[in-house]
């Protein structure tokens, strides 16, 4: 069966299937579904093998039920699958972008009960219309009509950044009745510099003190960093390897590329931990003193570079 990667999410399918297809344009959201399912298939006892060979003859680890999800995201290694092979009680799950390889295979996932086509574009008007009425209601957000329609119309068609300024809009306040609270909250202008702050870590501390006062002048540019911040950490904490972790990493980020190597080479699982319980504190401060968020936000940057640089 095929289904669109924001059903899947809204539904929040758990179902398992033998052969699972995601692909598509959007790499962001491709790693992202990725992680989902994988999760979705640990918590069922399966062992998952991203080797790059099938073997249906494996048996899981000791932490796993003796069934394998086999993890392929390199599509040179699609030919060597036998697909009239049986896999018992395994299954495969192919994630990669669109190629030539990958779209002559997706026809084999579309009409068995067992396979699944979860392809990965950015979001149409009427996907970012159902994203945004179930956040609205999960959230239990108060929003206006012209605040809804100037969201889907301003906001980032590519579902994972959507979700980002939807979650900056539900820490802002649960009541936004006019469009310029949502400008207050999520600036466009400058966002692509925001989001970069994060790779200017190993400056000095008067130039990173300098650099995050000229561009977070809102509450709203603060969650945006923080979110891009979350969002790079996040790739290092879920890749089991450096070349793992820069396939999820955003390709129009390449001149950043250089800095994200430098800062997944000093962090180990010690320092993410540390700043996940910073990132939920300083959520937790913004939200009881919002009046002060950037010298909050200001010391945590700091921080976040004391953990990393140690």
């Amino acid at each position: 069966m095929k289904i669109k990667p924001e059903l899947l999410l809204l539904n929040n399918q758990k179902n398992l299937y033998k052969k699972i297809l995601v692909s598509g344009s959007d790499e962001p959201l491709i790693s992202y579904i990725t992680e989902k399912i994988v999760k979705n298939y640990k918590d069922n006892q399966y062992h998952v093998d991203a080797s790059g060979e099938i073997n249906p003859g494996l048996t899981g680890d000791l932490f796993s039920d003796k069934k394998i999800l086999f993890l392929l995201k390199d599509s040179t290694l699609i030919k060597k699958i036998n697909w009239d092979e049986p896999l018992g009680d395994h299954s495969i799950l192919i994630a990669c972008s669109n190629n030539a390889k990958i779209n002559a295979l997706k026809s084999k996932f579309t009409k068995p009960k067992d396979s699944l086509l979860v392809d990965c574009y950015p979001l149409t008007r009427p996907g970012k219309e159902l994203v945004l009425k179930d956040f609205v209601k999960r959230e239990s957000l108060n929003i206006s009509g012209d605040v809804f329609w100037y969201i889907v119309d301003n906001f980032e068609n590519e579902l994972v950044l959507f979700k980002n300024q939807l979650k900056s809009l539900s820490l802002f306040n649960k009541e936004i009745k006019l469009i310029d609270d949502v400008e207050k909250v999520v600036q466009t202008e400058h966002k692509a510099e925001i989001n970069k702050i994060f790779f200017y870590i190993f400056q000095k501390n008067s130039y990173l003190i300098s650099l995050f006062e000229k561009n977070i002048y809102s509450q709203g540019d603060f969650y945006f960093f923080l979110n891009s911040l979350k969002l790079y950490i996040g790739i290092i904490s879920a890749s089991i390897n450096k070349e793992q972790a820069l396939s999820k990493f955003p390709r129009y980020l390449f001149n950043e590329k250089d800095s994200f190597i430098k800062i997944y080479d000093k962090l180990n699982k010690k320092k993410i931990l540390k700043i996940y319980q910073n990132i939920q504190k300083v959520e937790e401060l913004v939200r009881k003193n919002s009046e002060i968020y950037q010298p909050i936000g200001l010391r945590f940057f700091l921080n976040t570079k004391k953990i990393i640089v140690s």
